[in-house]
């Protein structure tokens, strides 16, 4: 038997683990250090992004959807972070 393999070759086998591993660490982070939310949505959109290519990759549909709503809840997240402060700050000194 050779594992885990269901038909998939070793470097599809990494980026799913990667991806995942990174999803995950990124919601660690979140865990242990919430001052860190950008972090977090950085590193889980990276890890949605992989997760996505293996996705298409394989044409898994139901996948597929979720990681377009990950990758778009975690660009709209850092986004927040990143300009979403100044933009509101200028917008309320009017």
């Amino acid at each position: 038997m050779d594992g885990f393999s269901w038909n998939l070759s070793a470097t599809e086998q990494w980026l799913g683990l990667l991806g995942s591993s990174l999803v995950l660490i990124a919601y660690a982070i979140t865990v242990a250090r919430p001052e860190k939310r950008g972090v977090y949505c950085a590193i889980s959109l990276a890890g949605g992004v992989v997760l996505l290519v293996v996705a298409v990759i394989y044409r898994n549909l139901g996948l597929i959807l979720l990681e377009i709503a990950w990758i778009s809840i975690n660009s709209w997240g850092l986004w927040k972070v990143l300009w979403g402060p100044s933009l509101s700050a200028s917008s309320t000194s009017k």
